[in-house]
């Protein structure tokens, strides 16, 4: 098990004498110990020895030469650590998963890894000292991507390492790529070479040495080292004594540059030296420029140089300033008699508040309002009141002396004036509210009271508002679904006739009568036509508040005839009795009007089928000027007293076990009579029959 990327280690060698020599328990205060915590003690023969476990296969920053020696970065900087603490250090470098179990057992003083919250349970960090260097591994015909912005939608293999999955969360959790998690470096840059994913990002310490093994002959390592990791010695938890001597030490080596030269001897990679090393070239040749115009100009220089001391002085000076003005805000706010608190916006969880706010509620003094949401606090502020005051906030942006009231901790009520804007900080949006106490004001001046309770009524009337726009909004969901319903029943018919006749035409075909595979033919085409003509028609009513009706000339007893054939051609049996007088024509949407008469013939067939002698007539009769148009079967018929629920959507009079339907085809017959201004209207008595008639004419 490889060390998880940019792992280092803190080593001094010893023999194999001192690696075997038992060392005493971590436990009580010794010598070179701080405060209260626990430090190596020393014993009989010796001082105190730190032991040191390491990664033996990490390099550059820690590994085992040909000879089995530790060599890299970590050794060099433990033996200088040691010379500073003065403590001896004895190193021994294993596979990564025996350094970590030796240390979870207590038979390492202290190790090196990447900081994660997650070791943070079992280990005790010092400041991080090293940032461990990733590249970016391509295929060598590939692009080299410049920097992490360009991974943005490319597939990056990584290790499913501890350490990158925290920076998977966290330096690179704005990055829009797609990460594929691997066992080891090979495997991933094999991912890259088999075009499963298109670059690898991996520690240098682990691609760097697959690539120096030929086993990825194709694959080019970018010109860029990343620093994403923060590295840090680790000893076992409780032991502050030790970290703290540890960081002292660390402390030590970066003032006086040695942890510094280290780094760029064994962290900093070739491409990185010879930038450097050209960067120091520039310089010399930017300092010999600078002497020589030194020489010419120096005057000039003698006045730049005073310039920049007076801007240093002023930028001091307002430095000075913004520090004095953040101290100012900060007094303003804690300290402001008025309760002032800063609330998320969306969340509704409180920021910060001032000691007024708290007073304001009477609340505790242990117990704060910080990290609270607003919700939580009903007991102070009423749900329905909040909700009034959060609706007009997104109305109109900002409060300004909105009425509240506020129960205290001990029950009693407060009145008061919100004011609150939204307020940037950071990339988050909060809210600034100031809340004014204006109780002994209002029982004061009766004028201020009623213009307070004029806002209250103002606020609820809002509220009371947004519920009705709510209701309206679920109401009109409500119809869409049933809208969505009364399509499927009056596509069911076409599609039924278009079923029926496709078999007969199938028959015919086999059998070689063309003649009437053709007609069976021509009444697919009308009824696919039928159903296009449906489908535009149903859209129409859909948006009856927007598009007036297409009235025309409508030829009623063609209609009629043509919709009871489809309708008998996907029902061939029982054969029912059917009659149709003349009729005239009607001024309506035709479409519209054959899906009356769809639905209308469908019930009266359907009614009427289990019958001894099912008949159904069809004809017309004027009442004054109005033409009604006439649908009669002797077939089960209904109770008149329940007749009310026929147009209602889903409202059916016989079980379903008897007659099959859905219930929408009557309500579908009433939203299209209305839209025509027209009427529709039933006849009935159970074992009789019904009567359906319908007039496209308004009424006088």
């Amino acid at each position: 098990m490889n060390k998880d990327p940019g792992i280092a280690g803190r080593t001094q060698i010893v023999g194999p004498d001192g690696l075997r020599r038992r060392l005493l328990s971590l436990a009580g205060a010794g010598a070179g110990a701080l405060g209260t915590g626990v430090w190596p003690a020393a014993n009989a023969q010796g001082p105190a020895r730190l032991r040191y476990g390491g990664d033996s296969a990490y390099a550059p920053v820690e590994s085992l030469d040909a000879q089995g020696r530790p060599q890299g970065f970590q050794i060099e900087l433990l033996e200088q650590l040691a010379d500073v603490m003065g403590v001896p250090i004895d190193i021994e470098l294993k596979p990564w998963a025996d350094t970590e179990e030796a240390f979870r057992q207590g038979r390492l003083d202290l190790i090196a890894m990447i900081d994660t919250p997650a070791r943070r349970q079992w280990a005790l960090f010092t400041h991080g000292h090293a940032a461990p260097a990733l590249a970016l591994y391509h295929l060598a015909q590939g692009t080299e991507p410049q920097g992490l912005a360009a991974l943005a939608g490319l597939r990056v293999a990584v290790l499913s390492s501890e350490a990158m999955r925290e920076t998977l969360a966290t330096a690179l959790v704005g990055i829009p790529a797609t990460f594929l998690r691997h066992a080891d470096a090979e495997q991933a840059l094999q991912a890259v070479r088999d075009g499963r994913a298109d670059v690898a990002l991996l520690p240098r310490a682990f691609g760097d040495a697959v690539l120096a093994s030929g086993r990825a002959p194709d694959m080019h390592t970018g010109r860029q080292s990343l620093r994403l990791q923060s590295y840090a010695l680790a000893v076992a938890p409780g032991n502050e004594a030790l970290r703290a001597r540890l960081q002292q030490g660390l402390d030590e080596l970066e003032r006086s540059g040695r942890l510094e030269a280290l780094r760029s001897k064994w962290l900093v990679s070739r491409n990185e030296l010879a930038e450097r090393i050209e960067q120091e070239r520039r310089l010399d040749r930017q300092r010999a420029w600078t002497w020589g115009l030194a020489a010419a100009s120096g005057a000039a220089l003698l006045a730049m140089g005073w310039l920049l001391r007076q801007r240093s002085q002023r930028i001091a000076a307002e430095r000075q300033q913004r520090r004095a003005a953040e101290e100012l805000l900060e007094r303003a706010f804690t300290q402001n008699p008025d309760p002032m608190i800063i609330v998320e916006r969306g969340s509704a969880k409180v920021k910060d508040a001032n000691l007024a706010a708290q007073q304001l509620l009477a609340r505790p003094g242990g117990d704060s309002l910080v990290g609270r949401s607003l919700r939580e606090l009903a007991q102070h502020i009423d749900a329905e009141a909040l909700q009034s005051l959060t609706l007009a906030l997104e109305q109109d942006g900002s409060l300004c002396g909105s009425p509240l009231r506020v129960r205290r901790h001990d029950g009693s009520e407060r009145h008061c004036l919100v004011t609150a804007a939204p307020l940037a900080i950071g990339d988050a949006t909060q809210v600034f509210c100031v809340v004014r106490d204006i109780t002994d004001q209002l029982a004061a001046d009766s004028g201020l009271r009623g213009a307070y309770d004029s806002l209250a009524a103002e606020l609820e009337q809002l509220r009371r508002d947004a519920e009705a726009a709510r209701s309206a909004q679920g109401q009109a969901e409500g119809l869409l679904q049933e809208f969505t319903r009364g399509i499927a029943h009056d596509l069911r018919t076409p599609l039924n006739a278009l079923q029926g006749f496709s078999g007969l035409l199938s028959d015919r075909l086999r059998a070689g009568h063309l003649h009437e595979a053709l007609t069976y033919s021509e009444h697919i085409e009308r009824a696919a036509q039928r159903m296009n003509a449906m489908i535009g028609a149903l859209s129409r009513l859909a948006q009856v508040a927007h598009q007036p009706l297409q009235r025309q000339t409508v030829p009623m007893q063609r209609l009629a005839e043509e919709t009871w054939t489809l309708l008998t051609a996907a029902r061939p049996t029982p054969a029912v009795e059917f009659r149709l007088d003349g009729l005239p024509s009607a001024e309506a949407d035709p479409d519209l009007a054959m899906q009356v008469w769809q639905n209308l013939l469908e019930n009266a067939w359907k009614y009427s089928s289990k019958g001894p002698a099912p008949k159904v007539r069809v004809d017309s009769h004027r009442d004054g000027w109005r033409t009604w148009y006439r649908i009669t079967d002797n077939g089960a018929g209904f109770d008149m007293a329940r007749a009310k629920q026929l147009f209602k959507p889903f409202q059916r009079l016989h079980a379903g076990s008897e007659f099959e339907g859905t219930g929408v085809g009557l309500s579908m017959v009433r939203r299209i009579m209305d839209h025509h201004g027209g009427e529709v209207r039933l006849r009935s008595a159970p074992g009789v029959g019904t009567v359906a008639e319908f007039s496209f004419d308004a009424a006088p």
